[in-house]
């Protein structure tokens, strides 16, 4: 979004959100009692952010955390930049995806590279939040997506694992259908397949591409990036391997077909795994998506949590009290936390305690940091996002050609630049 895009948003919403403002964002640092008073806005719940700030405080009894809610992630981009706008900035806050390319652009986060907190950050969630050689984030965990796979109708197809590369899967695909089972189902309703952000992670890899550029390159080419991949992927469809229903068929409709029964594997991640542990009689395991080919590691579709970052023109006392809290948010106890309440955190030296079915993914995927989302590296994001469920849509229908798909995706990205 453009400067003056991002001023007009925050001044429209501003009287809408005018309550949220913690009006002791623009007074003093100290409040009454000499605290310093650290103002942060979350999209996590007080509920849930709770625990971090009675602790911070017990540890830190000279901060008091102002604490401020907005739910994601339209509702609290927007609250954001009301607040940066309105000089009501919080102290810390969010930056991910859908707005980094703003504040970095703004100068409205702080530049975080060398701070001591941040030396036992994955690479994988540095790259995330990063410009130019600068991290302007720290965020402590990620999601990978997998396989989800009936181990029973596996082995009634003759089937002994999900294969590990993408010739052996379609094979086993073919296989499990000739055997009078549905071999492997997904949603295009809901968006893209996950299967094509993993190859093109795995091809980014191999090439050594500095993913952390693309969002800066003059023409934005995410369509002409992903074709090849675009392109393995849609072998499903030719060879008949999957229904083209998926145009139509939720997220919903595809677990349901799964849990019971009707399909031996589908593509999802670890939101869904408490569905899958509480239908009844579902032998189900977990598996990394199958890598490109030989020459290609398995790369999963993941991403990394939104990263905790420091409003770039603190100072003093304030500038001290949020790096404070970024290196509690890094420290045993806080991960330890993050961990309960279900984050499978990957810095360098903290393991969570996973599902055994997500171990496999957690330590190969998500603690070696092989996952990709095509969305987290370009511009407009939001424009990215309609633009390849439109288009994998009209291409799953045989509307158009693979070559295609990537022409209009990145005519679409142009446009919009």
């Amino acid at each position: 979004m453009k400067l003056h895009n991002f001023i007009k948003a925050g001044i429209a919403a501003l009287a809408a959100t005018a309550m949220l403002l913690p009006m002791a964002a623009c007074g003093s640092n100290n409040n009454a009692s000499g605290q310093v008073k650290l103002s942060w806005l979350s999209w996590n719940n007080e509920q849930a952010s709770r625990p971090f700030i009675d602790e911070f405080q017990k540890e830190n009894p000279n901060i008091k955390i102002d604490f401020s809610y907005s739910p994601p992630t339209p509702e609290y981009i927007q609250t954001l930049q009301t607040r940066l706008v309105g000089n009501q900035a919080p102290d810390v806050f969010i930056i991910t995806s859908e707005n980094k390319a703003d504040l970095m652009s703004n100068h409205y986060v702080k530049d975080l590279t060398k701070e001591p907190f941040m030396k036992n950050i994955s690479q994988a969630n540095k790259d995330f939040v990063s410009r130019d050689g600068k991290v302007y984030g720290m965020s402590t965990s990620s999601w990978a997506s997998g396989i989800v796979y009936n181990k029973d109708l596996l082995a009634k197809g003759g089937v002994k694992e999900v294969p590990r590369n993408w010739d052996d899967f379609l094979a086993a695909c073919a296989k499990l259908k000739k055997a009078g089972i549905t071999p492997y189902l997904e949603t295009i309703a809901d968006g893209p397949s996950r299967i094509t952000d993993a190859f093109l992670g795995a091809q980014f890899a191999k090439n050594k591409t500095d993913v952390t550029t693309l969002a800066t390159k003059a023409k934005q080419t995410p369509g002409s990036d992903q074709k090849e991949a675009v392109k393995e992927w849609m072998k499903l469809y030719d060879q008949n391997l999957v229904t083209k229903d998926t145009v139509g068929m939720s997220g919903d409709d595809m677990k349901t077909q799964f849990t019971n029964g009707q399909v031996a594997m589908i593509c999802t991640g670890p939101w869904d795994f408490s569905t899958f542990e509480k239908a009844q009689g579902l032998n189900w395991g977990y598996a990394q998506m199958p890598a490109l080919s030989a020459d290609y590691d398995q790369y999963a579709q993941g991403s990394p949590s939104p990263a905790l970052t420091i409003y770039s023109k603190l100072s003093g006392e304030k500038l001290k009290a949020a790096e404070k809290f970024l290196s509690f948010m890094d420290s045993k106890w806080a991960l330890n936390q993050q961990s309960k309440n279900g984050d499978a955190v990957n810095t360098t030296d903290f393991n969570s305690k996973v599902v055994s079915q997500y171990q496999d993914v957690y330590t190969k995927n998500v603690k070696t940091g092989k996952y990709f989302l095509l969305n987290n590296f370009y511009k407009k994001p939001d424009v990215l996002v309609t633009a390849t469920k439109a288009e994998t849509q009209q291409l799953v229908q045989g509307k158009i050609t693979v070559d295609q798909w990537a022409k209009n995706v990145d005519a679409k990205m142009a446009s919009a630049q």
